[in-house]
């Protein structure tokens, strides 16, 4: 009885998929949410994606498994959703596709109300609850949303004299120049220091504006990888609190993966 017991529980009970800017990561869970198998690969174009989890997920035996995909770009690029769903019709069990946005709300506020900061590439406040966002920034000017990692990565290259390049191919290349300006912020450059100031500013900024329709205290899940820089998360949190006189901010950690709040989603929205 032990040995079908546990044959069952380690059964594929639902599959999550976090298709993120450098690494997919493809998770299985069982009807527990504990993870049994994962698997990993570079991000590629989205046109790759189908046949690499198709390769994957029947390996495991788990195509009729709830799936859902979290991908950036879901909710700028309306044509990623319907290609995933035709692409993998009748091959995997795909319930959703979702923004990486919805993914890491619901792994900090479980469905719940909340608001989420990103500052990485780009910088947009998420309000709301999956299903019913509302979005603050995120609109990618030319010069890069104010705070977020291209607008530093731009203000550092003019400090050392150089000219942005602005095609969108290299974005991501002009945003990691903000690691070395808060490197060198870090390590008590004054001029590098102020561009930080600058980009704690216009975050604490935009984030007084996404919580200004609500009342009492500021619940914020911060995510993107100028917020995994201990230099520029403390910096920022000490100048959101002052844009929030009055207002208690409470910054909720996410607890769980990205791929495991898209399985939470698969196994909510099977049939």
């Amino acid at each position: 009885m032990k040995k079908a017991g546990r044959k069952i529980l380690n059964k594929i009970a639902a599959l999550g998929v976090d298709r993120g800017g450098t690494w997919t990561r493809v998770a299985a869970f069982d009807s527990r949410l504990r993870r049994l198998r994962e698997a990993r690969f570079r991000t590629a174009p989205l046109r790759s994606l189908p046949p690499k989890l198709k390769a994957i997920v029947h390996g495991w035996a788990a195509a009729g498994a709830p799936l859902v995909i979290a991908s950036r770009g879901v909710f700028s690029k309306k044509w990623k959703k319907p290609f995933l769903l035709k692409a993998l019709a009748g091959e995997l069990n795909l319930c959703d596709v979702v923004s990486d946005a919805e993914a890491a709300h619901y792994a900090a506020f479980r469905g719940g109300s909340g608001l989420l900061l990103i500052a990485g590439t780009g910088a947009v406040v998420f309000r709301g609850k999956p299903g019913a966002f509302s979005k603050a920034g995120g609109f990618n000017p030319a010069a890069g949303d104010p705070g977020s990692g291209r607008w530093l990565g731009r203000l550092y290259l003019r400090k050392l004299g150089r000219k942005p390049d602005d095609s969108k191919a290299a974005h991501g290349r002009t945003a990691a120049h903000a690691g070395r300006l808060l490197a060198r912020a870090g390590h008590g450059d004054p001029g590098c220091a102020l561009l930080a100031a600058a980009a704690w500013h216009e975050l604490a900024e935009l984030l007084r504006s996404a919580a200004a329709g609500s009342r009492g205290g500021v619940k914020v899940s911060l995510a993107g990888g100028l917020m995994d820089n201990d230099y520029f998360r403390s910096g920022f949190l000490k100048t959101a609190r002052q844009a929030l006189p009055g207002r208690r901010l409470s910054v909720i950690q996410a607890g769980m993966s990205a791929e495991e709040a898209a399985a939470r989603l698969a196994l909510k929205r099977k049939p």
